[in-house]
């Protein structure tokens, strides 16, 4: 879901370029622990109607690998890269990081150069979010609609934190795991927790179609209860997946 932060977006208005590079080269350069440790509340409805109510535990790796014990699977360790609805730290990841750190080298930058594409990168508005001045980031153009990318952003004007971001991703639903996958907008915000900022709450709505009609599917994940272990057992991160009905 989050990984689309990492891509090199075309270039179309340089000002809304730089504060988008701004944000992943101080995300790049910012600290991230070890192991994130925390709960999680899951809620999803269908039409508006009670369909999940769940509660789980995560213990997330840097390197994307988490443990997940969910209610819904009897609090049964699931070791996966795809944590639902996503990482609790936004991209940059891993080795990609260093590719938006500056590089120690004696030869002179003499030009940034991006390849020429679709998609357009608006700085539409700066406004207050949550008590801090934020630029507010649209993009459009190319596929952003109809595949998994970034399309908005709100980015501290003075920190360069990102503070939200709406991002489409896919939605496979657990009943009909071959099926065509949905894709949604997942609304993401972050807070600080201690020196990290971390994702803390997740929303996505979709609609599916089903035998002659639609239903409408809304998503709402709750993190709290943050804790950054030194270490972690590594049979943690080894144990064998869990069957999901």
């Amino acid at each position: 879901m989050l990984a689309a932060l990492v891509l090199g977006l075309a270039v179309s208005a340089p000002q809304c370029w730089d504060v988008y590079d701004g944000a992943l080269r101080h995300s790049a350069a910012a600290s991230h622990p070890a192991f994130v440790s925390y709960d999680e509340r899951i809620r999803i409805t269908e039409d508006e109607f009670p369909l999940v109510r769940s509660r789980a535990h995560i213990d997330y790796r840097d390197d994307g690998i988490a443990r997940v014990l969910d209610e819904r699977y009897n609090f049964e360790p699931l070791v996966t890269r795809h944590a639902e609805p996503g990482p609790p730290v936004i991209g940059p990841y891993g080795r990609n990081r260093n590719a938006w750190l500056p590089q120690d080298s004696d030869l002179p930058v003499i030009a940034d150069v991006r390849s020429e594409g679709a998609v357009t990168c608006t700085l539409a508005e700066t406004v207050m979010y949550k008590g801090r001045l934020s630029h507010h980031l649209i993009f459009s153009g190319g596929h952003v609609d109809d595949r998994p990318g970034v399309k908005e952003m709100w980015i501290d004007a003075k920190t360069s934190d990102v503070w939200k971001l709406i991002v489409s991703g896919p939605v496979v639903f657990a009943d009909d795991p071959g099926s065509k996958t949905e894709l949604a907008d997942f609304e993401v915000e972050l807070g600080y927790v201690g020196p990290y900022l971390l994702v803390n709450h997740v929303v996505w709505k979709c609609r599916r179609h089903e035998f002659s009609q639609y239903a409408t599917y809304f998503a709402e994940y709750t993190m709290n209860a943050f804790s950054f272990p030194a270490e972690l057992p590594a049979s943690y991160f080894a144990q064998k997946t869990v069957a999901i009905p």
